[in-house]
């Protein structure tokens, strides 16, 4: 990555819906029908926090930094808490890391 290149922004996968239901925000992958869902995912109240922001325009530095104000911990810890999450998101196929020029 070049000095002006910005970094990856992540959203959710395509097929992935994020709701909140009885007090708990649910990741929902969906197919082409309920017989094909495997799982849906939970997530507690940071990962909901960072959920309500993958919304294609927000890199993970950027996350981080809402998590760290939100919950008034250093930068690095966020940083280390969200890129966690965002990665174990990305294994799970529930979100992904783009090109913002895309």
């Amino acid at each position: 990555m070049n000095g002006l290149s910005r970094p990856p922004v992540w959203r959710l996968a395509p097929a992935i819906v994020s709701r909140r239901i009885a007090g708990e925000h649910l990741l929902v992958p969906v197919r082409h029908g309920t017989a094909e869902m495997d799982f849906i995912y939970t997530v507690n109240a940071t990962g909901s926090l960072v959920c309500d922001l993958l919304d294609g325009a927000r890199s993970a530095e950027e996350l981080a930094a809402s998590v760290g104000a939100a919950y008034g911990i250093s930068a690095e810890r966020a940083r280390e808490d969200v890129n966690d999450f965002l990665e174990a998101l990305r294994a799970a196929g529930l979100a992904l890391a783009e090109d913002p020029a895309s």
